[in-house]
């Protein structure tokens, strides 16, 4: 990443009272944020590498124009010594506040920020603008404000969704007039004002939550923090908080941008905003996000890597889906799995013998020590509880748990006496959007979703791999 000289100024180290000089270098559409600090030698003999700290919490600093910065989370990347003239440390920052200075850094605190993430207004599903009818009306294009919609809401803080709007207010007299929607995530601390850290991460959260329903990856864009601290006066005593410009490093890396399919619309996501709204219980997902983060992990990096082999991404989704199910399901041994499956099975009744023989197969005699084999914990996923059938194509749902293990082995282990046995090509493609469609299902209940919601998208997001495979066996015929 390449960054361009941008202004030089006096800085301040931390808590520290001296002031060296700086030069600040940017890249924003990047979010690259590096300042170099010179200081002169002394005694022609190079200053210490421990001169300042590898990572500093806060830099602030005066521009020669007298405009103010902080530089919040600065970390050491370089350090470069010239006899006789001077010592450069080059640090790196996460975070540039624009107009403000801070001399401590419990000072840095905020009560509310708004982040722009592009390309979600269609996971929105609203709009300031609305279309008329010529018919009953001369306007084309209305404006109807769209009000912060309200995400979640608990004793520390509110997580909304906000979209703001232009309007071209000035000269009308031209060829082209630009209309602009920006999407907001808008995070305010409820008891106490905050690190932007702490906002960041909730933000962070929630980011990921989209990138699941859109099926993409996204980045951060524009943010704006609020501080009592820092406000305008107008008259008599009138104060109004003044938004303060946060420059970052949380735009989505280049490299993904390539990724991101522009033909996805709100039809393809596996939620909106509305039905996260209407159709779950998003307080459930706060209690178990800490659990749930390396399936989210895995997840997300499917989105990200889409340059992987088919081999790979199968096997991303495989280590989702025991994951989640030593998380979220049965954590301990073999014996504590026999325990649930006696749980789950025990109102069966004609079937009881052969869901048993399912969950369970060989691992039934097995040490009740070890720890629960793939094909179990496939298997009591695929069953869900006996509330879902899940479309498995050409493989036998009953056979679906041994051959993915099969596979699983083969890709991992490379053992030659599985070759016959595992999936390849277009069927490992296939087992890929099966999997996938089974972690989906996990996710939605998780997140809080009904179970009319998800039966019914789980089967919709499916359907195109279904419909594929069934063309192509009417064709075989």
């Amino acid at each position: 990443m390449k960054v361009k000289f941008t202004t030089t100024g006096s800085w301040s180290i931390g808590n520290s009272r001296s002031d060296y000089r700086g030069d600040l270098y940017l890249n924003q559409s990047e979010g690259g944020i590096v300042l170099n600090i010179h200081i002169p030698n002394k005694k022609n003999a190079p200053m210490s590498y421990f001169k300042f700290p590898l990572d500093i919490p806060f830099i602030s600093g005066t521009t020669n124009d007298g405009a103010k910065i902080t530089l919040i989370d600065c970390s050491r990347i370089s350090t470069k010594s010239i006899i006789g003239s001077e010592e450069i440390y080059v640090y790196q920052a996460k975070f540039m506040l624009q107009g403000v200075n801070f001399k401590k850094e419990d000072e840095i605190l905020f009560s509310k920020v708004k982040i722009n993430i592009p390309g979600i207004i269609q996971w929105g599903n609203v709009s300031n603008y609305v279309s008329s009818s010529m018919e009953s009306t001369n306007v084309l294009i209305g404006l109807e404000q769209v009000n912060a919609i309200k995400i979640y809401s608990c004793d520390e803080y509110t997580l909304s969704y906000d979209l703001s709007f232009s309007f071209p207010s000035t000269s009308l007299m031209r060829e082209e007039i630009i209309l602009n929607q920006t999407p907001y995530l808008v995070i305010e601390s409820k008891l106490s004002i905050k690190p932007l850290k702490w906002f960041v991460n909730i933000a962070l959260k929630m980011k990921r939550i989209i990138e699941i329903a859109m099926g993409r990856p996204l980045g951060f864009k524009t943010m704006f923090a609020e501080s009592p601290e820092f406000f305008w006066e107008f008259g008599e005593g009138q104060k109004h908080l003044r938004p303060i410009e946060v420059t970052h490093a949380l735009t989505l890396d280049k490299s993904k941008r390539q990724y991101i399919d522009t033909t996805v619309t709100e039809t393809d996501f596996l939620f909106n905003l509305e039905e996260l709204s209407r159709e779950a219980n998003f307080s459930c997902w706060q209690e178990i996000a800490l659990v749930m983060e390396p399936i989210i992990e895995l997840y997300i990096d499917d989105l990200y890597n889409q340059e992987l082999s088919i081999s790979r991404h199968f096997l991303n989704m495989i280590q989702a889906l025991e994951t989640y199910h030593s998380r979220r399901i049965c954590s301990g041994s073999l014996g504590e799995y026999k325990k649930r499956v006696e749980r789950i099975t025990s109102d069966r009744k004609d079937d009881k013998a052969d869901a048993i023989d399912f969950l369970l197969g060989f691992s039934k005699n097995w040490n009740n020590k070890k720890q629960v084999p793939l094909r179990n914990r496939i298997a009591d996923l695929i069953l869900a509880d006996f509330k879902f059938f899940f479309y498995t194509g050409e493989i036998h749902r009953l056979d679906f748990p041994k051959i993915i293990t099969y596979t699983r082995n083969y890709y991992t282990h490379y053992s030659l006496s599985l070759e016959n046995k595992a999936l390849k090509d277009e069927d490992l493609v296939n087992a890929y959007y099966f999997l996938k469609n089974i972690l989906e299902f996990y996710l939605l209940k998780e997140l809080g979703f009904n179970e009319d919601f998800i039966h019914n998208r789980i089967r919709k997001r499916i359907e195109p791999i279904r419909i594929g495979i069934e063309t192509k066996a009417t064709n075989k015929n």
